[in-house]
């Protein structure tokens, strides 16, 4: 039949080609937030949970927008849980999952015929120590090392199909992922400054297929809100976020169209719910693009954020011995 014709057309497309042009939704790296990027105090406890939802509907060639137009949308809504715990002054653990309710690709053919991923992505462990703890002068410097450890080996499949490895929840490869986090606080005028920077290094997974190394680098800047006509505690932060990917493999070859830099505005703003419970309202708004080869895009974004920590003498207080 023709159309099952067209669907093989479409899954050789998007899953055998090394050298031709590629379909990457490439902001699928979930970003929650600007978290805690310092260490705990020792005995605290965090959680953090959120949702995040991305899209793209545009291709391109390098920097410049393309006609190409093989899949019509692809989009995807994740959920999050991360805990940390202070086991010292200066050492904080921390561990978490992302759960795909979807990651889909609609084509461009009449039936509007779609390939969905879902599932449990990595089980990430991190180990954040802090370096700089300057409380006079403000400045605060921590690093993170740790893993991520795909929650699956193999590809997923669907209705006998293997999806595309940009719809995959992960792409069952192990990941070395290191970085750092500096801190300046104006605490006169509310202020503060962020710098952060995370590096993740793949392995390759089962199939011979490796995930180029991926930067992501940030600049923040958080204001407090301290006016008298404003109810509750109000934070206001604009983030500048860079995210650089490396070529992909299979096996010995690179895939030319793999590999992007994109730069990302996030404003966001954070209300202090009773209890002490964070709530957060961030927008991922692209304002440089620029891939290899021919790559899907990606559009605006958003994510909703939940946290609160607890630490030992607050705990102490809510339950005395």
């Amino acid at each position: 039949m023709l159309l099952n014709r067209i669907y093989s057309i479409l899954i050789l497309a998007c899953c055998l080609s090394l050298t031709g042009r590629s379909q990457c939704l490439s902001s699928v790296n979930p970003v929650g937030g600007t978290e805690n990027l310092l260490a705990m105090e020792r005995k605290s406890i965090r959680v953090n949970g959120f949702y995040k939802y991305g899209q793209g509907n545009q291709y391109y060639e390098g920097s410049q927008a393309s006609e190409f137009d093989l899949i019509d949308r692809a989009w995807y809504n994740y959920l999050s849980l991360d805990l940390a715990y202070g086991l010292s002054r200066r050492l904080t653990l921390e561990a978490g999952t992302g759960f795909f309710l979807n990651k889909t690709q609609q084509y461009n053919v009449q039936s509007g015929y779609k390939l969905k991923g879902w599932g449990f992505n990595y089980l990430t462990l991190l180990a954040r120590y802090s370096m700089i703890n300057d409380f006079f002068g403000r400045n605060f410097l921590s690093l993170t090392g740790g893993v991520k450890i795909p929650c699956r080996r193999e590809m997923q499949t669907v209705d006998y199909v293997q999806l595309p490895i940009e719809i995959q929840p992960s792409s069952g490869a192990f990941a070395l992922v290191l970085g750092a986090s500096y801190v300046k606080e104006i605490s006169k005028r509310g202020l503060r400054f962020f710098l952060t920077n995370r590096t993740e290094l793949f392995s390759t997974n089962i199939h011979g297929y490796r995930l180029g190394p991926s930067v992501f680098s940030s600049i923040y800047v958080s204001k407090h809100l301290m006016m008298p006509w404003l109810k509750g505690d109000w934070t206001t932060i604009l983030q500048v976020r860079n995210e650089i990917r490396g070529r992909d493999k299979l096996v010995d070859l690179e895939k030319e169209s793999s590999g992007s830099i994109l730069f990302f505005v996030a404003p966001q703003v954070n209300y202090v719910l009773p209890h002490e419970w964070n709530l957060s309202l961030i927008v991922d708004v692209p304002v440089y693009q620029n891939f290899n080869g021919t790559q899907l895009g990606a559009g605006p974004g958003f994510t909703i954020s939940i946290s609160r920590t607890v630490s030992y003498v607050q705990y102490s207080k809510i339950n005395p011995s």
